[in-house]
C-alpha cells in the first residue's frame, strides 16, 4: 500500500516510517480526522469489545486519523475501555482519552497531535 506525504505530497511505501523527501515522520502525521466505531451495541462480550478497541486502534494508528470516537455504551464494556485506554496511554500508545462531551456512552481516543 502506498500513501502521499501529508507535508510534502511525495509518494511513501506503506513501509517507510520517513518521508524520503521531506523527513518528516510519517506516523505522526494526521489530516485531523475523527473516525466513529461502535464497540458496545453488537452484543459482543467484554472481551471481544476490547479486543475490537485494541484491533481499532493499532488500524488506525498506522492511518492518518487523529481521532477515535469509541461507542462504549454506559456499563461493562465502557469500565473494561477505560482501563485498556488508561493502559495503552501509560505505554505511550495513544496520546490521551476521555469522555465525548456530548454522549456519555462514548470516549473520545487522540491518537496523535495535530501538525
Amino acid at each position: 500500500m502506498q500513501r502521499n506525504c501529508l507535508n510534502c505530497g511525495f509518494p511513501v511505501a506503506a513501509f517507510e516510517r520517513v518521508c524520503p523527501k521531506c523527513d518528516s515522520q510519517i506516523a505522526l502525521q494526521t489530516d485531523g480526522s475523527t473516525t466513529t466505531i461502535d464497540i458496545a451495541h453488537g452484543k459482543q462480550r467484554v472481551n471481544e469489545a476490547i479486543e475490537q478497541l485494541r484491533s481499532i486502534i493499532e488500524k488506525h494508528q498506522q492511518g492518518t486519523t487523529q481521532f477515535l470516537r469509541v461507542i462504549v455504551g454506559g456499563d461493562r464494556i465502557r469500565l473494561a475501555a477505560m482501563n485498556e485506554l488508561r493502559g495503552l496511554q501509560s505505554r505511550g500508545a495513544i496520546m490521551q482519552y476521555g469522555y465525548d462531551d456530548r454522549n456519555r456512552g462514548a470516549l473520545i481516543v487522540v491518537l496523535k497531535r495535530s501538525n
